[in-house]
């Protein structure tokens, strides 16, 4: 696992996204780390996603049903 939280940000050029990667290093927490990967909307538009086999931890049936 490379992440804990993803944040995805869209920038219309390359100057915007000069930008936000500026404004991201002023702001740099004190502890942690960042880091930035900038990719392009067609690269993006690849991603490809991987789903498991869905479980639901809900019961919805009489075997929720708690007699005090």
């Amino acid at each position: 696992m490379l992440q804990e939280s993803v944040y995805c940000k869209l920038a219309l050029n390359t100057t915007v996204s000069n930008a936000i990667v500026s404004n991201i290093r002023k702001n740099n927490p004190s502890e942690g780390l960042v880091q930035v990967l900038t990719i392009t909307e067609k690269q993006f538009s690849r991603m490809e996603f991987i789903i498991g086999e869905q479980s639901s931890e809900i019961l919805d049936n009489d075997e929720r049903l708690v007699v005090i």
